[in-house]
């Protein structure tokens, strides 16, 4: 088995819930560079959940040029998805966006183009439309089970 090496931009509330827990248990992942404006964030993330050599930023651009990994996190305030996406992107990473993709549907349009021409993968963290009722559902609708479905609504109940 090939083994995936994955940095984190944005060492906060949505990695540490979410993002690098469950690369923990991925086989087959390691997290190897941890970026945050504070450095004492990305250290921590780094001692939790980094391997052996795991590297530390305070600048996502310096991160960027470490060819140490294949993939990379995108884990920042929404305003700066989009500009960290393309960044990553260009430099030739692919990448995991959380959500939204971004503010503006121009800088999601931004962050396509630049997947495409670098032919690196872009992937944002809309996981509900994995789950097996999201799935079920979506299968019904393609199958024509529900004929032409011309609107839904749709709940979420969340802790926030």
């Amino acid at each position: 088995m090939s083994t995936t090496k994955v940095a984190i931009v944005g060492c906060g509330g949505i990695a540490n819930g979410k993002h690098m827990p469950s690369l923990a248990t991925v086989p087959g992942v390691e997290q190897v560079a941890f970026c945050d404006i504070v450095a004492e964030r990305a250290d921590k993330a780094k001692t939790d959940y980094g391997v052996p050599g795991a590297k530390i930023y305070t600048d996502y651009k310096a991160m960027l040029n470490d060819r140490g990994f294949e993939a990379v996190h995108v884990c920042t305030p929404n305003d700066s998805h989009a500009e960290i996406a393309i960044a990553a992107l260009e430099s030739g990473f692919h990448v995991m966006c959380e959500k939204p993709m971004a503010k503006t549907a121009a800088d999601a349009r931004a962050m396509v183009e630049a997947a495409k021409k670098s032919g690196k993968l872009l992937t944002i963290g809309y996981q509900s439309r994995y789950r097996s009722d999201s799935q079920y559902l979506k299968n019904m609708i393609d199958s024509g089970d529900l004929g032409e479905v011309y609107m839904a609504k749709a709940h979420a109940i969340r802790r926030r």
